[in-house]
């Protein structure tokens, strides 16, 4: 009996399963430790200081970590096309470093250091996605506050101001109290709203999906249905046992 060998294509699809298996939770949860260090450097701003000078090298190391994971996964991926759609975020945390604090998204992305849910209707689900909504904000409050800071004319100055921005950009509601003078900050803008609208429409969808599915009947398991099979088999056989005895009677 003779077997063939696995093609280039299958090894290479193999090589990069089990790369992004053995590295998926560890950078997520780098992304993570990068978003801390990225809030402190932009709330407490001390650009002299020295703490703040090596925390700007930790990022740029940790941004140079995500670039030499893309472009080998990019480099193993049997597919090209389909690994630049199902990548997108970290393409664009690595093409466009001032949005790397996104990074900390795929935390909650599966196989993430949080994501331990089950299915798209789970609780926890359900959960993952709204504290995604709430990174979203956090991380849009930081880098739009990040871009206005020292601008001419700004009007988002501190990070009250930026997170009560956030908050009025991804819900929609734009009172126009704040709004970005500077051609990045505006850029974040429109980035938050298109995101925030996706990751809320996601939420809402799987609340809805769960309340519906609470509301239909429960039904019965594979367990429940060979169990009643079971009895009634056993009911047959006690019938058949008393037939001849109410014959001879």
């Amino acid at each position: 009996m003779t077997t063939t060998a696995p093609s280039r294509e299958s090894r290479r699809q193999r090589l990069l399963e089990d790369y992004e298996a053995s590295t998926t939770k560890l950078l997520s949860a780098l992304a993570l430790v990068y978003l801390v260090t990225f809030s402190l450097q932009v709330i407490v701003y001390e650009p002299q200081q020295q703490w703040y000078q090596w925390a700007t090298w930790f990022g740029l190391f940790l941004w140079f970590l995500f670039v030499l994971d893309l472009v080998f996964r990019f480099a193993v991926s049997p597919h090209r096309l389909v690994f630049i759609r199902r990548n997108m975020l970290d393409i664009v945390t690595v093409v466009i470093p001032q949005l790397r604090a996104l990074r900390a998204l795929r935390a909650f992305s599966s196989g993430g250091v949080l994501s331990k849910g089950k299915g798209a209707l789970s609780g926890r689900a359900v959960a993952m996605a709204a504290v995604g909504t709430a990174l979203i904000v956090w991380v849009g409050s930081l880098m739009v506050l990040s871009a206005e800071r020292g601008a001419q004319g700004a009007e988002i100055t501190s990070f009250p101001d930026s997170l009560w921005w956030s908050f009025e950009t991804i819900t929609t509601v734009g009172y126009g109290d704040f709004v970005p003078v500077t051609w990045l900050g505006r850029f974040f803008a429109v980035f938050i709203m298109l995101l925030g609208i996706s990751v809320l429409g996601v939420v809402s969808a799987s609340l809805a999906a769960t309340l519906v599915k609470q509301n239909q009947p429960a039904t019965p398991s594979q367990d429940d249905v060979l169990r009643e099979i079971a009895e009634l088999k056993q009911m047959i056989a006690d019938l058949q046992r008393q037939l001849p005895a109410r014959s001879t009677s």
